[in-house]
């Protein structure tokens, strides 16, 4: 005779679901270059978190510069969440200035730009999306490629430094090729605010798990705009400075971290 196993049930622990990361605990700030990198060519599963901080500012009425490096921009997708935002649409749009760079070169002209736009623009929120999407470029020896990163490392953190700008920078987080792991390894060398993503279940029910190494935040991204964990909120490096206690920093991490 036969007996029928019944299966025991899992741990309650091992059947509930990642937790979700309040993105507003770790907010891109003025004067702070965040690095965002994560899974598909370029980073591309990190480009949605960006366009909601983007979203966010542009309903509040502020100026956005997006240079797109990967050649991908597509404003259409910032309709949904500007309309859920209940902020004029068209309004919106016009304070985004877009620019695109076809080749290194191209892109390394317009970041060199940036500091004089931000001039002009008075805008809190700087993206380069796609940084190292050009960077294999058989025209490029991997001397200039690593010349130029080191460039567009520096431009960035005197950029959110001297502008007061908070800059989002988007790649892939796992390198195709030696030279890219080594491109990589500058930027987590330099870029102190690092946003880790990487997709977790099945491709029907899967998810952005994302990690923030510096104040060891992680969990599943679920991009609800009516609900503060999206909000990109700007604030004056005064209240900063006055709400802080001494011992942190913008983003609540003590000094002598990094």
């Amino acid at each position: 005779m036969k007996t029928s196993k019944t299966r025991e049930p899992s741990h309650p622990l091992l059947r509930r679901p990642a937790p979700e990361l309040n993105l507003a605990d770790v907010c891109p700030q003025p004067g702070l270059v965040y690095h965002l990198a994560g899974p598909g060519h370029a980073g591309r599963g990190m480009r949605p978190v960006a366009e909601h901080w983007v979203a966010q500012a542009l309903s509040a009425g502020h100026m956005v510069h997006w240079v797109d490096g990967a050649c991908r921009i597509d404003p259409s997708r910032l309709l949904a969440p500007i309309a859920r935002l209940h902020a004029d649409t068209e309004a919106c749009l016009a304070r985004l200035y877009l620019s695109r760079g076809f080749t290194l070169h191209q892109l390394d002209r317009q970041i060199e730009r940036l500091s004089h736009e931000v001039q002009l623009t008075r805008s809190p929120l700087v993206v380069v999306d796609g940084l190292l999407a050009m960077h294999e470029d058989d025209a490029v020896k991997q001397l200039e490629s690593r010349t130029l990163l080191r460039r567009h490392a520096r431009v960035l953190q005197r950029l959110a430094q001297h502008h007061h700008v908070a800059v989002v920078v988007i790649t892939e987080q796992r390198a195709r090729s030696p030279h890219l792991a080594q491109l990589l390894r500058h930027l987590h060398r330099h870029f102190d605010h690092h946003l880790l993503g990487e997709w977790q279940g099945s491709r029907r029910q899967r998810c952005l798990f994302l990690r923030h190494p510096r104040t060891g935040l992680q969990g599943r991204w679920e991009p609800d705009l009516d609900r503060t964990q999206t909000r990109f909120t700007l604030q004056p490096r005064e209240f900063v400075q006055r709400t802080m206690p001494p011992s942190t920093g913008a983003l609540g991490l003590r000094h002598g971290e990094r």
